[in-house]
């Protein structure tokens, strides 16, 4: 699950050399939000994150079906609080917050660059 959480945090990049705060994290976030929400009712649906997980790559690869449903089912079990197969921005933004803080290693309301490293390298496995 490490993973999963520390994709959110990388899923929209930043400047390596950025302090993000969780301020700062939420408010790019929310605009994420509305791009995603293809059909702007307010709440995400696999199908929408599935295809946001789709378009994004890693260097010149783009990510295989399989893993972006596995992905895509994984953050809907962790995000869908109410279990109703959407995700509004207010459990989004809650999951946001709490993955905010697991990597706020320092407690400082910033995640810099060797804690944005650290969320990287748990996406990756490393």
């Amino acid at each position: 699950m490490t993973r999963l959480l520390a994709l959110v945090l990388i899923v929209l990049p930043v400047p390596a050399l950025a302090q993000e705060t969780q301020a700062t994290a939420a408010a790019r976030f929310s605009r994420e939000f509305a791009a995603t929400d293809l059909n702007k009712d307010g709440a995400w649906t696999k199908p929408e994150i599935a295809a946001r997980l789709g378009r994004m790559r890693a260097g010149t690869k783009k990510p295989d079906p399989v893993n972006v449903q596995r992905l895509t089912d994984l953050w809907f079990g962790r995000a869908d609080l109410d279990k109703n197969g959407r995700v509004t921005e207010a459990e989004a933004q809650g999951l946001l917050a709490a993955v905010f803080q697991r990597y706020d290693a320092n407690r400082d309301g910033r995640i810099g660059g060797g804690e944005r490293a650290a969320a990287k390298a748990g996406v990756q496995g490393r």
